[in-house]
């Protein structure tokens, strides 16, 4: 039995050993385009190594050759050698320590980048499940956490092996029988760092997961600030933070046990190594009265001591650190391995300019497997029609208009664009062809020129007026002191709702979009607003197949087509008229006046039978 535990323990720690192998080599592929930077590194590090070691010895001879045999010739050249190594030391540090920085900045800007290009490529599904928090904690703290390891980890490390070899060499030639004595509490070294790394490893790890959580919570908490104030959350999420802080904590002093106890190791060794090279060098000589055993070689002896801890201390340091970004570097790489939902076909061609048409063909489709949204949907779009999705919430409504933006794949049947299946052509050509607006406009950082440009980024300042005036636009941002290049703050919110709103439609005005997506476009203004918006919304829908979601039956009552939703099947279609003379699902709530959102409402409230 012991030996199967012994056994099966061993297998984990050689695999969990090979994968931090591998995530090592993985990661260090990102020094590859540096790797002269780091090369010269290296070479400057070899000599500050050297300059460093050769000073213990010009202090023995300065004690031997000078001191000792009245030589104030030697001595003075012994100190004159020692000031050059300074120099050179000196001289050599700072070269290293200002390249490996700046390598290290572009390092850690080059995995931001491939972050951040991950993050734009994967699909809505990697968001719907992964909180804000967690991915901004990966670009921030997890990948200041690869700096170490990276940079000055790699060529410090390499830097500080050369300097223990060299230790040991100029030990060996000065007096091999006090080399012995440093020499023999090596085995003790490996077998701590050992243990040291299998026992610390998990506790790195919980520190990141701790870290992410604190993040993603107090992400969530800012931006939903208004909603915990208006319902008097304050003291329930503060204690919320503060459980998740505490976890946080936890992790953290859990994984200082470790890192506390790397130090004091190392200095009483370092301590234990300079008691028994006193003792043994006084035993040699007092006992064998050994000759090549001086002043100076006792003296040499205790500063390279002091210098072979150095790199011991700093690689125990190190260590520390390299569980912390081996930490770090696993759920960067697990950012960079998420592959796609959705992505184009090998031989997906370009989409060519569309009129369109816009096919919906046995269309089913499930977030959750076996748990359908949408249910053998077919319905036609021809060029310039405007579809009407009305329905309660859950519907599947969304889902719809996202599938024909492909953000998802269908599970079954197919949509065509053009008599193009959604799923041949390349993304970026199809959705270039496409326009939406959101309930919730979202309005970037930075002018308002640059918010409508956001389409169409080349527009000249004539086309960027001549789709404001169409909206009605034009006439608020005359009123503003710089006009178009009038500052937006962080999602537009120094304007109002309905002028970010017009914002949104003179955005998709101006990329000319054939197809047309409106997502609740009104559903957060008032009625004089909405009036306003609407004449707004005709001009844009003109000429275009237009996909409109509305709760407010007033809002759909030109469509050509108006399709009745519940639970992921159509069951009405036709124009108003039609609807209302079907004396159906549709023409109930029309006759009532009442928006689907009050009707919800309404039987929620209702008193039970």
């Amino acid at each position: 039995m012991f030996d199967m535990g012994f056994g099966a323990d061993h297998e984990i720690t050689e695999r969990a050993a090979r994968y931090d192998r591998s995530l090592i080599r993985r990661l260090l592929g990102f020094l590859v385009p540096y790797r002269r930077a780091i090369s010269w590194s290296m070479v400057l590090a070899v000599i500050t190594t050297v300059a460093d070691l050769l000073q213990p010895y010009l202090i023995k001879v300065a004690i031997d050759s000078g001191i000792r045999a009245h030589d104030p010739h030697r001595l003075s050249l012994a100190c004159i050698e020692f000031l050059v190594m300074l120099a050179l030391y000196w001289a050599m540090s700072y070269g290293n320590n200002w390249l490996l920085t700046r390598t290290g900045n572009r390092v850690l800007r080059d995995i931001r980048d491939a972050m951040f290009r991950k993050l734009t490529d994967l699909s809505m599904d990697f968001y719907d499940r992964e909180p804000i928090g967690r991915i901004i904690s990966k670009l921030a703290s997890d990948v200041s956490a690869l700096n170490e390891i990276l940079t000055q980890g790699l060529v410090t490390t390499v830097r500080d092996a050369f300097k223990l070899v060299g230790i040991v060499i100029a030990m060996a030639f000065l007096s091999w029988k006090l080399a012995l004595v440093v020499l023999i509490l090596g085995p003790l070294l490996v077998y701590g760092a050992r243990q040291f790394a299998r026992y610390s490893r998990p506790a790195y790890r919980n520190v990141r997961r701790a870290i992410a959580e604190v993040n993603s919570t107090l992400a969530e908490n800012i931006v939903g600030m208004k909603t915990v104030q208006a319902f008097s959350r304050e003291e329930t999420n503060f204690h919320q933070f503060r459980g998740v802080n505490r976890n946080n904590y936890g992790s953290l002093m859990g994984a200082n046990r470790y890192h506390c106890t790397i130090l004091p190791t190392v200095d009483l060794m370092d301590a234990l190594t300079v008691t028994s090279l006193l003792a043994a060098g006084g035993a040699l000589v007092l006992t064998t009265g050994a000759t090549d055993i001086t002043v100076g070689t006792v003296t040499a002896f205790l500063l390279y001591v002091s210098k072979f801890y150095e790199p011991i201390r700093d690689l125990s340091m190190r260590f520390d650190v390299l569980q912390a970004a081996l930490a770090a570097g696993e759920r960067i790489t697990d950012l960079l391995d998420e592959e796609p939902a959705v992505q184009d076909a090998a031989d997906a061609e370009t989409l060519p300019p569309v009129q369109g048409l816009v096919r919906f063909e046995h269309v089913s489709f499930g977030y959750v497997p076996g748990q359908p949204v949408l249910s053998d949907l077919c319905f036609e779009a021809r060029p310039g029609d405007r579809i009407a999705l009305v329905g309660r919430t859950g519907a599947g409504k969304s889902t719809l208009i996202r599938l024909l933006s492909r953000f998802y794949d269908v599970d079954s049947g197919r949509i065509t664009v053009d008599g193009h299946d959604v799923r041949s052509v390349t993304q970026t050509s199809l959705r270039s062809q496409m326009a939406v607006v959101l309930q919730e406009p979202f309005l970037f950082t930075g002018t308002l020129r640059d918010n409508i440009t956001l389409g169409k980024p080349g527009a000249s300042e004539e086309e960027v007026i001549a789709a404001s005036q169409a909206v009605g636009l034009h006439a608020l941002v005359q009123a503003l002191d710089d006009g178009y290049d009038s500052y937006i703050e962080e999602r537009g919110r120094n304007l109002s709702v309905g002028q970010r709103q017009l914002v949104a439609l003179a955005r998709a005005l101006l990329a000319d979009p054939r197809i047309l997506i409106l997502d609740e476009a009104t559903a957060n203004v008032d009625t004089a607003t909405e009036l306003r918006l609407q004449a707004a919304l005709d001009r844009l829908m003109q000429g275009r197949t237009s996909f409109v979601i509305a709760h407010r039956l007033s809002t759909v009552r030109h469509a050509t087509q108006i399709l009745v939703m519940e639970h992921g099947q159509i069951q009405e279609r036709g124009t108003h008229d039609e609807l209302v003379a079907a004396n159906g699902r549709y023409a109930e709530l029309y006759r009532l006046g009442l928006t689907l959102e009050e009707e919800e409402r309404a039987a929620e409230t209702a008193p039970a039978a």
